[in-house]
């Protein structure tokens, strides 16, 4: 199908995002300093309703909560705006002060409101009762319902304590970014930035991947005292906090945000490391049967050694095409959502000096989203992951802002099925087997990085967390233990040339308990592509009409259902034992499939 895009005129080359669209027209924009004056102003009149919201009518709660909720969107329009300059600016102390400076006034205009979950969650029987079932109050329900159950019986005391460190807290995530956006590694005569030497480990050529790992880890070993006292840290602010919540396992305020049981979280853990050798270390001895090698190394993990060899670039024009093509082919609505953002001046597609590696894409009815485009059939991927993250962001803001808070594990069920879109897409438009061999290894790479990758992660922050309760960790134990996860699920010992890799993964320094929500999210969805494909025994499959429309529905409601409920209208059931090895059986298929068409190729 034809897809018209509309551009800007005056975009020149690849397009940046326009931050004035949704926030300010730059630093210096007077209405930063109103905004923060409207935000004190809130909060004192807030405070004035402290120990007194359990004597609150439903109607009067109804008027505090709709200035609670101004508030919220006010405090996200700053910080977003301050990060998403920041992620651009990464070189510019100014704007590093700037961020900071606006981290700091939200922290102390909500520092005096940590009476609200406090209160609502000490509030008696009946009062619930009350609130939960006047008309004025229905807009709030899940708000309410995730207080009233959630883990807030703290004592005040604990939540002003929280609140007030969470400055200092935030300190140790900052050094790590500036600290990693420092970094100079040098290759082939050229010094490169974290992010450009990270794309050099995807060379063809094994000895020249070999090196960039080595190069990575030299400089990250160089850095080591400072990653070591940031994690070391933050690991101690994490027990910290949950000592405060009487929480016993470090896992536990994630599991409580998701919305995820305890039983089924390691349900769902050990189901995956169950798999590790059937699947991924069954399917890392196929690729060095393609390599034709003993073993793979680290470094190999990521290697497509049948990769179709790109013989060009592609424009960004012909990126959105593809990927709105793709959506489209799922659900013309949902092709149209995302159209909206890619014509709102919303993305910043270029790399650049001073710009932060990676991609991603912030919450909001105007989503934001950042890449580092290159041309790359990568790419591809990477625009319709974070696409799709924006597209859920747009329907998940129809319930309210205090609604809208979709768990991580299912905020990546949007972006993850998004990139299954494409893929469907090249697999129907590949015309050799060879070329499906290729898409399907792709795949297949992508399916474990997201799932045993991040589960091995897992294991990584979990056994760290609690050894940290000891004393703090060195380098050298923190390198083993890495080492020692990253063995199970690859199936060999990545050796020592990996050992100080950990050092790269930003989520286990800037989110905590971040990492499982991919496998999560990506065993989620591959149930929901089984039953959108609706396969039956034999292997063949029709679409599920009504899919589309059930999908954009549960997109909707992420932020006020949990993930059983979501997933009933598709008849999945969440709760069946099979559910996780059900998820994971896919992988499973599509390795059979690999090996089947590499056989016919004569490879293995």
């Amino acid at each position: 199908m034809a897809i018209e895009v509309h551009y800007d005129p005056s975009y020149k080359g690849l397009p940046n995002w326009d931050l004035s669209v949704a926030f300010y027209k730059g630093l210096d924009d007077p209405q930063i300093e109103e905004d923060k004056k409207i935000l004190q102003k809130l909060s004192k009149e807030l405070s004035l309703y402290r120990d007194i919201l359990a004597e609150m009518a439903p109607y009067e709660l109804s008027l505090f909560l709709r200035k609670y909720e101004t508030m919220i969107t006010l405090a996200c329009k700053l910080l977003y705006y301050a990060h998403l300059y920041a992620d651009t600016n990464k070189t510019d102390e100014t704007v590093s002060q700037f961020q900071a400076k606006i981290r700091e006034v939200v922290s102390q205009v909500f520092e005096s409101l940590g009476f609200i979950h406090f209160e609502l969650n000490a509030l008696p029987e009946y009062k619930m009762y009350e609130f939960l079932n006047h008309p004025r109050l229905q807009r709030w329900i899940p708000w309410l319902m995730s207080i009233f159950s959630g883990y807030w019986a703290v004592n005040e005391g604990a939540t002003f304590i929280i609140n007030k460190k969470s400055l200092v807290s935030s300190a140790w995530d900052r050094l790590y970014d500036e600290t990693c956006a420092g970094l100079k590694f040098r290759y082939k005569g050229k010094v490169l930035n974290e992010a450009e030497i990270a794309k050099k480990m995807g060379s063809a050529d094994a000895d020249e991947r070999h090196k960039v790992l080595l190069e990575m880890n030299r400089v990250y070993k160089e850095n080591a005292r400072v990653f070591t006292m940031c994690y070391n840290m933050i690991l101690k602010d994490k027990h910290v906090d949950d000592e405060l919540y009487g929480l016993r396992e470090p896992v536990s305020s994630s599991l409580s945000e998701n919305g995820i049981s305890k039983e089924d979280f390691l349900s769902m853990v050990n189901a995956v490391v169950d798999s590790y050798i059937p699947i991924s270390q069954r399917f890392y001895k196929l690729l060095a049967r393609l390599m034709k090698v003993d073993r793979i190394r680290y470094e190999d993990r990521h290697v497509n050694p049948v990769a179709q060899t790109e013989s060009k670039k592609l424009t960004w024009p012909e990126c959105v095409t593809k990927v709105l093509t793709a959506y489209g082919e799922f659900s013309l609505e949902y092709m149209n959502y995302a159209l909206q953002i890619i014509n709102s001046g919303a993305i910043d597609v270029p790399p650049r000096k001073g710009k932060t590696s990676g991609a991603y894409c912030i919450r909001g009815s105007q989503p934001y989203i950042l890449l580092n485009f290159t041309g790359s059939q990568g790419d591809v991927s990477t625009f319709a992951h974070e696409l799709g993250h924006g597209v859920h962001h747009i329907l998940s803001a129809e319930v309210g802002v205090l609604n809208d808070s979709t768990p991580t594990a299912l905020a990546e069920v949007a972006s993850e099925f998004a990139e299954n879109l494409v893929f469907k897409q090249k697999m129907n438009e590949a015309q050799t087997d060879r070329e499906k061999l290729s898409l399907l290894i792709d795949r297949v790479l992508n399916m474990i990085g997201s799932i045993h990758r991040q589960i091995a992660l897992y294991k990584f922050e979990e056994r760290t967390h609690h050894e940290r309760q000891k004393g703090e960790l060195s380098t050298k134990r923190l390198g083993e233990i890495w080492r020692e996860e990253c063995s199970r699920y690859l199936g060999f010992d990545i050796g020592e040339d990996a050992e100080n890799m950990w050092m790269g993964i930003s989520h286990i320094f800037g989110m905590p308990y971040y990492v499982y929500s991919y496998a999560f999210a990506g065993l989620v969805v591959n149930n929901l592509i089984k039953a959108y494909e609706n396969w039956d025994e034999n292997g063949e499959f029709e679409i599920q009409e009504d899919f589309a429309d059930l999908y954009i529905d549960m997109l909707s409601n992420t932020g006020v259902e949990n993930f059983k409920g979501l997933l009933e209208p598709f008849g999945i059931d969440a709760d069946s034992p099979d559910f996780w090895t059900d998820g994971l059986k896919l992988i499973s298929d599509y390795i059979d499939e690999i090996e089947k068409l590499a056989k016919s190729e004569g490879l293995v």
